[in-house]
């Protein structure tokens, strides 16, 4: 019994000292610190950088930013409302100046339907209804031709007259009832016709694209207006012709871009007549679409009853008229404006 008491004791002390040896070394291990790391728990964690983009350079409002005016820096800090990529603001339009070094919100940058236009272009909503818009077929992107149509009451003469012609030619459209260019891939693209929860057939209220979904009564109510891209020169136009008559939407295929040649008619007169002193230069201003749509159009003019900017000028007074002699009057004299005659057979 003794020989065992003296075995498990040593077997206990030899089991000791292994378990101090595998101490001693976990307990070194624990105490080397890595390159990079906190020597103590406690110690606070190097901050984790986030990129942020800074305007490099002075940026004036209403100018496209492009990438040469910024620089992506780092902050300790998530930013909120910033841009982490320059590439989300290339081509992008201030809506302040943006002083150099300073960081650029969203709300900085213009935004909503503005941007949907191109340079020259202007938003106009026009009133529509199932026969003017073709059968409801019209679609965001789509490109329509604007048919004008005016009456005897729409201010031509009291004796019936009235006329139709082609006003514009391929607009595009931007938004049509309640529906947007924006959501344009959730249409259906086989030329079928909408469905009854279709929101192109929802009502704008105020010309709002973001419209209400339906009636009282559950039906969803028609649309009446549709949101045009109309060239700043042709606004006058479509304004015009909206309020004296009668527009239809005519659509067409996109890949036709066919044009009428305006060159072949003569440009109608403007209400607005540019100054006789006018340089060269200031003359040639006077192409600009904008000078052109301020000059404006009346209703003779859209009607085409009204005097041509390009009309024939007469020949002065003084301009010796071209008659041939006839046999029974003899020879006809002519002084300045009196025609008088000598002799005759």
């Amino acid at each position: 019994m003794l020989k065992l008491t003296r075995v498990a004791a040593i077997l206990l002390i030899g089991l000791a000292v292994i378990l101090a040896f595998v101490a001693f070394g976990i307990s070194r291990r624990a105490s080397e610190v890595a390159p990079g790391t906190p020597a103590t728990v406690g110690a606070p964690a190097q901050p984790a950088t986030w990129p942020v983009v800074e305007a490099a350079s002075a940026l004036p409002a209403g100018r496209p930013i492009d990438a040469e005016d910024l620089r992506v820096s780092g902050h300790p800090q998530r930013p909120v409302g910033a841009y982490t990529s320059i590439n989300a603001l290339v081509g992008a339009v201030p809506t302040q100046d943006i002083a150099a070094g300073t960081q650029i919100q969203t709300a900085q940058i213009a935004q909503g339907f503005s941007l949907r236009l191109n340079p020259g272009e202007r938003a106009l909503a026009v009133p529509v209804d199932e026969l003017v818009a073709a059968g409801n077929r019209i679609q965001p992107g789509d490109f329509v031709d604007v048919f004008l149509n005016l009456r005897a009451s729409g201010g031509l003469r009291d004796d019936g007259d009235a006329q139709t012609r082609l006003l514009l030619s391929r607009l595009r459209v931007l938004s049509y009832g309640a529906h947007d260019i924006q959501s344009v891939a959730s249409m259906p693209s086989d030329g079928s016709a909408p469905a009854p929860d279709d929101s192109r057939a929802q009502d704008i209220t105020g010309g709002s694209t973001t419209a209400s979904s339906s009636r009282s009564d559950g039906t969803t109510a028609p649309a009446r207006s549709a949101v045009l891209a109309v060239p700043v020169a042709e606004a006058n136009r479509l304004l015009l012709g909206a309020q004296q008559g009668k527009l239809f939407l005519a659509l067409r295929n996109p890949a036709d871009i066919g044009l009428p040649d305006q060159a072949l008619f003569p440009t109608p007169s403007r209400v607005l007549n540019p100054r006789r002193e006018l340089s060269p230069d200031e003359r040639l201003a006077l192409q600009r679409p904008e000078n052109d749509a301020y000059a404006g159009i009346d209703t003779d003019a859209l009607a085409g009853r009204g005097r041509s900017a390009a009309a024939t000028v007469p020949l002065p007074s003084s301009a010796p008229r071209r008659a041939a002699p006839r046999a029974d009057r003899g020879i006809e004299i002519i002084r300045g404006d009196i025609s008088s005659h000598s002799g005759s057979r």
